[in-house]
């Protein structure tokens, strides 16, 4: 989210929770992975590898249908990665437990809901998952949840990252294709 959004939601959160408190109510909770969140690096061909382990991770991102995807309140590992437009992003994730992905548009939610932008469960216990996310819009920081369906769930992963941009075209004139076959 773009950080002047995000004041400006902060904000109103705060406003609202101001009033809210002396009204008696309780303000909602503020899920927050920000300094948890590894920034992800890559070579110059766009990948980067990474291994973890959800069990001494943080449980911030708790149930959340994500592109039909349910997240569960397992622990997880979070991921920063900046894309430029035109970018595309894949993860690919072993997991020795039960991994639901997901990428998120911010790192900080008032309440239980992030933004999703694309999520992955498609397999169980010790299958491989596969997220791929294309960046259409401005340059952008982007997160990946690494979730565990329950605390139990946790376990060791690999996780292989790929970072591609946009392809240029190039282009030719009629007459030079005709010209290369004379």
């Amino acid at each position: 989210m773009h950080r002047m959004t995000m004041a400006a939601v902060m904000t109103a959160m705060l406003a609202a929770t101001g009033s809210a408190a002396r009204r008696g109510a309780i303000p909602p909770p503020v899920y927050d992975f920000c300094g948890a969140a590894v920034a992800v690096v890559t070579d110059a061909q766009g990948h980067a590898a990474y291994a973890g382990d959800t069990c001494d991770g943080d449980n911030q991102v708790l149930d959340h249908q994500c592109d039909g995807f349910a997240t569960h309140n397992g622990r997880e590992d979070y991921y920063r990665i900046d894309l430029d437009v035109g970018d595309t992003l894949s993860a690919t994730v072993a997991h020795a437990g039960d991994a639901v992905l997901m990428v998120t548009a911010e790192c900080i939610a008032f309440g239980t809901m992030f933004t999703c932008l694309a999520g992955a469960d498609a397999a169980g216990p010790g299958g491989v998952e596969t997220i791929s996310y294309a960046n259409y819009y401005a340059q952008r920081t982007v997160y990946l949840v690494v979730d565990s369906h329950t605390t139990a769930g946790c376990g060791a992963y690999t996780l292989d990252l790929s970072i591609l941009g946009e392809v240029a075209t190039q282009g030719a004139s009629f007459g030079a294709v005709k010209a290369a076959y004379r």
